[in-house]
């Protein structure tokens, strides 16, 4: 994933309230519709020649750095309709990981998914929370050797248009506070008081909050309602999933969230083009909060910073940092870490698949909201085999696509969610094969520019 930062060129003509609005009584008039609940198949037979391919992998992470690697996807190798992905990606971040899914157990109603990842170098972004927040990360946390584990078991009816979900997932992540930018000391004697107070109070706030992490286990269910032509590739019908995380962990804040996400086709010109909208919310909530010396009151400030200057008079200070200055950065750090310990994250906005200009996880809050229209063509369309040295598999089309999307994160679910929204408009280039999708978008926003190489739709 790409980076770079420009000014927007899209002016966007339509109100973003509008657009949303316009979004959602489309995706309900395809629900309710007559036609759409007479959905088939386009391909009623399975597919179950095997099918495999080998790709260059290329990334670039803002905050953290870019690096290369390399793919492998085979399908029907564990059987009909499942694919087995391996990857091996080395640069900033370096990491092998094994991802099994829709593998058959018994009969083709009951599936499993696995997920096998080991990391010895990686790192992640963090932005401040809220939809007002600074453009740049306000810190980058780093791993060394770090892994994790998942697996899903699915049970599917009706041509798998129906489908419940349930699966774990274990992590031991390992942080290097070394690479760690949690602040830049160095630059502390360059900054006014002001400048050091927040510089100490965001390190001690972000310092509080990882530095105790020791493992994460995530919880996922959910079910899916497909009504629509082809899995893989759909270009009629509609889509309904809801999904329910729980997020637990030693040394972490315990947090559920649920997501929902409805999207509509609508074929175009005897399917040479399809109509894509969709509407997805995500709702969070807080199941055990992370605090420390039960919560410091913000009325309480004057009185914890003079106890703290007075803990420190007669003790030598060689820092280009007053006494004061330390201690009210320090309080407002601690105020800080009971305050985002106290709040939940939703399903975050920013990366491949919504608001795709933005870096990823660019913004979160305890709601989040998100509404897309992509219009797809289709080009070359044939049902080709091929096999050559590294690649076999039946070609199905080349597509083209454009796209606008908004979205917009809020701490609660008032009139602040559905205004003022962030956007991010773009192209992409797509390869339709029988059993994947790789997908190339480029997108433009307020903060710039991404380019996006992934498999599988954005939505």
């Amino acid at each position: 994933m790409t980076s770079i930062k420009s000014s927007h060129w899209f002016a966007p003509i339509l109100t973003s309230t509008r657009l949303f609005q316009f979004l959602f009584l489309l995706i309900l008039g395809s629900v309710i519709s007559e036609g759409v609940f007479g959905i088939e198949r386009r391909n009623k037979k399975d597919d179950d020649e095997i099918s495999y391919f080998v790709y260059p992998l290329v990334y670039q992470v803002p905050g953290i750095g870019a690096g290369h690697g390399v793919g492998a996807t085979v399908g029907n190798l564990l059987g009909d309709g499942s694919t087995l992905s391996i990857f091996r990606i080395t640069g900033e971040i370096e990491v092998d990981s094994i991802l099994a899914t829709d593998i058959p157990l018994f009969t083709k109603h009951l599936t499993l998914s696995a997920a096998y990842a080991d990391g010895t170098k990686g790192g992640f972004a963090f932005y401040d929370r809220g939809s007002d927040s600074p453009e740049e990360p306000e810190f980058t946390l780093k791993f060394k050797h770090s892994w994790g584990r998942a697996a899903d078991l699915g049970l599917n009816f009706y041509d798998r248009q129906l489908e419940f979900y349930y699966g774990a997932a274990f992590a031991l992540p390992e942080i290097d506070l070394v690479r760690s930018d949690l602040t830049d000391f160095d630059d502390w004697e360059n900054l006014s008081s002001e400048e050091q107070e927040e510089s100490i109070a965001a390190f001690i706030k972000n310092f509080l909050l990882y530095i105790d992490l020791v493992n994460l286990f995530v919880t996922r269910q959910g079910v899916k309602i497909d009504l629509t032509d082809d899995r893989i590739d759909p270009r009629d019908g509609y889509r309904f999933q809801y999904e329910k995380y729980g997020f637990k962990g030693e040394g972490l804040k315990n947090f559920n969230v649920e997501d929902h996400s409805l999207t509509a086709y609508y074929p175009i010109e005897d399917l040479d083009s399809v109509l894509v909208s969709n509407v997805f919310y995500s709702k969070s909530k807080v199941t055990k909060p992370l605090s420390l010396f039960g919560g410091v009151d913000i009325e309480d400030t004057e009185v914890a910073v003079a106890e703290c200057i007075a803990e420190q008079k007669g003790k030598p200070n060689d820092s280009t940092v007053s006494v004061e200055t330390a201690c009210r950065g320090l309080v407002r750090g601690v105020q800080d870490f009971n305050v985002e310990g106290n709040n939940s994250n939703a399903t975050s906005l920013g990366g491949p698949n919504r608001l795709r200009s933005y870096p990823i996880s660019r913004f979160y809050d305890t709601h989040s909201l998100f509404a897309g229209l992509e219009y797809r063509t289709y080009h070359l369309e044939s049902s080709t085999p091929f096999d050559f040295l590294l690649e076999k598999g039946v070609f199905e089309a080349v597509q083209s696509a454009v796209f606008y999307e908004i979205g917009q994160v809020a701490p609660t679910d008032n009139h602040a969610l559905y205004s003022d929204f962030k956007y991010s408009a773009g192209v992409g280039l797509r390869l339709i094969f029988s059993s994947v999708v790789l997908r190339a978008d480029y997108a433009t926003g307020k903060e710039g520019q991404e380019t996006t190489v992934f498999i599988g739709y954005g939505f």
